[in-house]
């Protein structure tokens, strides 16, 4: 049994295409051979690049965590004893005590007390790989070739033969350049490489874009209140002076009719108050304080209607009201003077972008932009820009950019308010070269401040 289990290991072995599938196969398969409670593999590159790329359990490892990080470590500590291990038992026994204090503090918190390492040499007998196994049962001090320890010794030579063909085997640089007839060629492209970078060409910026409207008015509260309801669905046309919007009139409906009542009391006061001024002299003081009361309370009930009249939101022109889903708005306290959408042309269509400061361009008015909407991509839209910020600002997603605004060529058919997608805007003229290695210049300028 132990024998198939070891030639099934080996077809395997033999089927992995990528390095990532072969660690797979090493740190999971092998417990066809022995138990163990967690395996893991680690590649050797140089003499201080040691990475796990392997581990029992995971699909993926995570080269930068601390276990990870410690692994390597203990690897890189034990890699002389590892090189000289005895080729006819190629294993390596290894306990906490063989650490220094600062690797043995965290070996209770990741491996079981008994680990071997194996070494994976490639057929110049190089260390390549280290394959560390670890469970809580002690391994074997002596063996036969009947022991399923003395599969696993001949299982990791496969193992390492086959880490070296997947990852080690390199071509010399000197054949390379012999099979492409790298004298000739490398003279004439010695000649093309710098003519082709100095084409002309234009210096451009992709940035996020939006259709939007370059007639617009904002919709805003006329006063202190609640939401009752949006009464145009949103990306509709409103007529001028159409209702688009009520606020709550609970309140001012009842100071309304209780101002109305006082009203309609003072009114009946004035009225006694004349009958007895005409019996009585000492009675036209009183008609004169009625009156006054009268003229208070009509006040009160004119501001009262003015202010319930407020409460419709009515659109000052005609156009598209935009605003979010009417759900988020029904119930919403808003203030005076905040925005509840805006009124746009449909007939008038700009584009609103933001370009980054690490990829704006010398951006100039009447530089031509290309519109690439996510919802027609193969149907770009012309447009020229008309503005570039001078200062940066925060983006929609967040990033310090500079705002642009450009009007659309023409009449797109596919272009409508809200879409979104990719602009080319296009700045001055440069040579290949330089478009080329702008952003290698930049970040080394930033990286040693010359």
């Amino acid at each position: 049994m132990a024998d198939l289990n070891y030639h099934a290991l080996a077809a395997k072995v033999h089927a992995a295409t990528r390095a990532s599938d072969l660690a797979f196969v090493i740190c999971n398969e092998t417990r066809a051979l022995v138990p163990y409670r967690q395996a893991a593999l680690l590649s050797l590159v140089g003499r201080r690049r040691t990475r796990l790329v392997g581990h029992s359990g995971l699909a993926d490892v995570e080269a930068d965590s601390p276990y990870a990080l410690w692994l390597a470590d203990v690897v890189d500590h034990l890699r002389g004893q590892l090189e000289a291990v005895d080729a006819r038992v190629p294993v390596m026994a290894v306990s906490r005590a063989m650490l220094p204090a600062a690797l043995a503090e965290g070996w209770n918190e990741w491996l079981p007390p008994h680990v071997w390492l194996l070494p994976l040499l490639d057929p110049e007998k190089r260390l390549r790989a280290v394959l560390m196994m670890a469970r809580e049962e002690p391994w074997p001090q002596d063996f036969d070739d009947r022991a399923p320890e003395y599969l696993l010794l001949q299982a990791a030579q496969t193992f390492g033969h086959a880490w070296w063909a997947l990852t080690g085997r390199r071509r010399a640089l000197t054949s390379m350049l012999a099979q492409w007839g790298a004298s000739r060629r490398v003279r004439v492209a010695a000649l093309l490489v710098p003519l082709v970078l100095l084409v002309p060409v234009r210096e451009y910026a992709l940035v996020h874009a939006e259709v939007v409207s370059t007639r617009t008015q904002v919709v805003a509260s006329p006063r202190e209140g609640v939401i009752k309801r949006m009464t145009v669905p949103p990306n509709t046309f409103a007529q001028a002076g159409q209702v688009i919007a009520q606020l709550d009139d609970t309140t001012l409906d009842n100071r309304l009719a209780v101002a109305r009542a006082a009203r309609a009391t003072a009114q009946l006061e004035f009225h006694q108050a004349s009958q007895r001024a005409i019996e009585s002299q000492t009675a036209k003081a009183e008609l004169n304080l009625a009156e006054g009361r009268l003229r208070e309370r009509e006040v009160e009930v004119a501001a009262l209607e003015r202010e319930l009249a407020q409460l419709s939101i009515q659109a000052a022109s005609s156009g598209v009201f935009v605003y979010s889903d009417p759900d988020d708005w029904a119930g919403r306290p808003v203030q005076t003077g905040e925005r509840i959408g805006q009124l746009a042309d449909p007939s008038s269509l700009g584009v609103q972008a933001w370009a980054p400061v690490g990829e704006a361009v010398n951006l100039q008015a009447g530089a031509p932009m290309t519109v690439f909407l996510s919802v027609a991509p193969l149907a770009p839209v012309s447009a020229v820009l008309d503005y570039a910020g001078y200062q940066a600002v925060e983006a929609p997603d967040g990033v310090a950019s500079y705002l642009l605004r450009g009007h659309i060529a023409g009449d797109p058919k596919s272009a409508r308010i809200g879409l979104r997608g990719t602009a080319r805007v296009a700045g001055d003229w440069t040579v290949l070269g330089y478009l080329m290695f702008r952003r290698p210049f930049a970040a080394l300028r930033e990286w040693c401040g010359c």
